[in-house]
């Protein structure tokens, strides 16, 4: 007979389980709770909504994937409905883009933020928003009134029934009133994160100070042409590149816009079909706002940032659009030189001028007011000291002039681009589409198919905008922009189709200077080779062209890295690498390591050339 004998519980053991107990329990209602909060913070999407501020009745019908379908009888109506819709969805993000813009993250997030305000404020895209308000009237400045009334609509709404979206909650603030400024800064943004040129030029600056000439020829395969005589006009200048931007934020590289369209008589249709696939920063929730707008004469589909009316990638009725970026060189950095006995003035044609000083400063979470100036020269805001806590100011400094600066009207571009029914039309909008400057292709049902090239990109004095220049002579400045006429433009080409990967977009005989980054040509490469393929093509033939995998730069230079490889002596797994890339048939296989080995070395090679001579 067996007998058991049971062990008593010791005290520890009692208490490790009730305090676990607790806790579970603890988890399970906070889990429910935030579930409900949750729940009750979802926006109506079904049934009626009476607001006062409409005219007439309007339809908001959502597909499948939850994409608002808005149809109203006016265009206050419409516009009012897609700001009220886009904050149904979007507010907290909206919230935090125009936040971010503008350099008030550090208001609901604390003191972590203060150096990204800083660098926004330096930057003064509010600013530069603020000074676009005058340049709308008209359709294009009720339209935006109407979607800030629709986005206002939805906050007092969401604060009275006590339903704004959870993060507010878990942030602890409520959003503000939104206003046209608000929807002009994040446009503002837009050309910020569609990249710019500054931080190659401080970049070359540094590096042609620091690096012996051999080192940077390499780095540099086209070495700037005013290089020479630039560096010494320099000589007597030194801005700490490294020190002044280590907290900067730079924007990502591009890696990889496409957009292309076939003419009627490539296509199997016999109409003409608009390919898009524009690569913006990762995001979650996504940049893009999805939506279709309909009244009298507008029926338009497609994609807009959140916080921002109208449609910027789609399509009418009658008409398709779709961007790449075209890169070009649209920021200078000035070297300003400061007077010594006057920290706010600057040297300019041998006299001192007198800078504009802006109080920009900052509210912190918790009640804290940060002091903070931004100086702006003639050329702009000075970009180089925005980090710096309260030390001695610097005798040379960066000013940043860029065109995303300056008073614009993009939104009155779109609102007409949204209403376009033809080339004429379409292209005439266009030039009130100033900046970030992209490649535009498009196509009608009329069988027209054309790219555009917009935006204002500057002419200069002397320089390519691949260095600083100085800021103390007039020798450097801006004449004007390219003639809107003058940009580039396609229009129903010979081999029936246009493509554009952020590659270079004129030859050698183009009269202007646009741009020294432009991308590696391989999609471009791919892209025309896939489009010469055949005779015809189908919608389905294009989705593949989109998710192509071939590589046309791992066949360039994998036969290089193969080659050098073989003279190494390797160890087993390198071998191993080594024979996966020998086998290699150049397509980006999930299923297969060589693309992986391939993209690392291309990623890490400059950081090996690199790390040590470059902070």
């Amino acid at each position: 007979m067996e007998v058991v004998i049971k062990k008593k519980r010791t005290r520890g053991k009692k208490i490790f389980i009730w305090s676990s107990s607790i806790v579970l329990l603890l988890v399970i209602c906070t889990a429910i709770f935030l579930n409900i909060y949750t729940l009750k913070s979802v926006p109506k999407i079904d049934g009626t909504i009476k607001l006062e501020d409409l005219q007439r009745a309007v339809t908001v019908k959502r597909d499948s994937k939850g994409v608002p379908h808005i149809k109203a009888e006016n265009a206050h109506d419409l516009y009012f409905s897609q700001g009220y819709v886009q904050a149904q969805d979007r507010l907290f993000q909206m919230d935090l883009s125009r936040r971010q813009a503008s350099g008030m993250l550090s208001e609901v997030v604390g003191e972590a933020a203060v150096d990204r305000d800083k660098l926004f404020r330096t930057l003064g895209l509010r600013r530069a928003a603020e000074a676009s308000v005058s340049q709308y009237d008209g359709e294009a400045k009720d339209a935006l009134q109407s979607f800030a009334d629709g986005v206002n609509a939805f906050i007092r709404e969401a604060k009275e029934e006590k339903k704004l979206p959870v993060e507010f909650t878990i942030l602890g603030y409520e959003p503000a009133e939104w206003s046209i400024v608000d929807t002009l800064t994040i446009g503002k943004y837009m050309a910020f994160d569609l990249g710019g040129h500054w931080h190659g030029q401080a970049f070359r600056y540094w590096a042609l100070k620091n690096l012996p000439k051999e080192q940077t020829n390499e780095l540099f395969p086209t070495y700037p042409k005013d290089a020479p005589r630039l560096l010494a006009e320099l000589e007597n200048t030194n801005v700490n590149v490294a020190q002044s931007f280590a907290k900067t934020i730079i924007p990502p590289e591009f890696n990889g816009s496409n957009n292309w369209v076939i003419s009627g008589e490539k296509s199997a249709s016999g109409k003409p079909i608009l390919a898009d696939d524009p690569h913006l920063s990762l995001a979650t929730p996504s940049i893009w706002y999805q939506s279709k707008l309909e009244m009298k004469d507008l029926n338009v589909s497609g994609v807009i940032f959140a916080g921002v009316p109208g449609v910027i990638l789609g399509h009418n009725d009658k008409i398709a659009w779709g961007v790449t970026n075209t890169g070009p060189d649209v920021q200078d950095l000035y070297i300003e030189k400061r007077n010594p006995n006057n920290e706010n003035e600057f040297l300019y044609n041998d006299k001192w001028e007198k800078a504009t000083v802006v109080d920009e400063s900052i509210k912190v979470k918790g009640g804290k007011t940060i002091p903070y100036n931004v100086t702006v020269t003639r050329h702009g805001p000075v970009i180089s000291e925005f980090a710096d806590k309260g030390k001695e100011k610097t005798k040379t400094v960066f000013a940043l002039k860029w065109t995303a600066l300056e008073p614009s009207a993009e939104l009155k571009a779109v609102l007409n681009m949204n209403k376009a029914k033809d080339w004429n039309e379409f292209e005439t909008a266009l030039q009130d589409f100033h900046t970030p400057t992209q490649n535009f292709v498009f196509a009608s049902n009329d069988g027209t198919i054309a790219y555009k090239a917009n935006g204002n990109i500057p002419v200069r004095k002397k320089g390519d905008g691949s260095l600083p220049v100085p800021g103390w002579t007039d020798e450097y400045e801006w004449e004007g922009y390219i003639p809107y006429d003058q940009l580039p433009k396609v229009i129903n080409p010979k081999q029936g189709f246009i493509s554009t990967a952020n590659n270079k977009i004129v030859d050698d005989n183009y009269p202007y200077h646009i741009s020294n980054t432009w991308a590696q040509p391989y999609r471009q490469m791919r892209i025309q080779e896939f489009l010469q393929e055949k005779e015809k093509y189908t919608v389905k033939d294009l989705e593949e062209l989109q998710m192509d995998q071939k590589n046309l730069y791992g066949k360039e230079f994998t036969p290089i890295f193969l080659k050098e490889l073989n003279k190494a002596s390797l160890h087993e797994v390198e071998k191993e690498g080594v024979k996966q890339l020998t086998k290699w048939n150049f397509y980006d296989s999930k299923d297969d390591a060589a693309p992986l080995i391939f993209h690392l070395l291309m990623k890490e090679i400059s950081n090996t050339l690199f790390s040590k001579e470059i902070p």
